[in-house]
């Protein structure tokens, strides 16, 4: 909670977090060509954000910048977890499954074989309200459990 209060108000006072400056200033002004390298020496949390906003403001949506999170395996997996317990809309459902996904992809993590987080992903698939995104969604969960 208190990392949590921290990142909060590093973001209000610092990045401005309404605008997304962290994201496109110091992120996404700099070259593609060291885009990785630089997202790997991110926070898990600003990862997250970064990630997030790469899927939100481009088309297509900036997918590979999941890998590094995803690289992170079991290390990421509570951080994920709350993601989904914030009353998480639909978009954020379909961002976390694409990191779980590519964290079975990659073999960082054997998302399958854990029960808690699989239940955990099957009810937030189940309660989506958005009918495209839950299919979607469903056939991300259904590579999981066949990775």
């Amino acid at each position: 909670m208190a990392l949590a209060m921290a990142a909060l108000l590093w973001c209000i006072l610092f990045a401005g977090c309404a605008n997304h400056k962290i994201e496109r200033e110091f992120f996404f002004k700099k070259p593609v060509s060291t885009r990785m390298d630089r997202l790997r020496q991110y926070s898990l949390d600003d990862q997250y954000r970064i990630f997030r906003y790469g899927n939100d403001r481009f088309e297509p949506p900036l997918t590979g910048l999941a890998m590094p999170i995803a690289e992170r395996g079991q290390s990421a997996v509570a951080f994920l977890l709350e993601r989904l317990s914030l009353d998480a809309d639909d978009i954020t459902v379909r961002d976390v499954l694409s990191l779980f996904e590519a964290m079975g992809s990659i073999k960082s993590y054997d998302v399958k074989s854990d029960l808690s987080v699989m239940n955990t992903l099957r009810y937030r698939v189940s309660t989506m309200k958005d009918q495209e995104w839950k299919v979607v969604c469903s056939k991300m969960l259904r590579r999981i459990e066949s990775n």
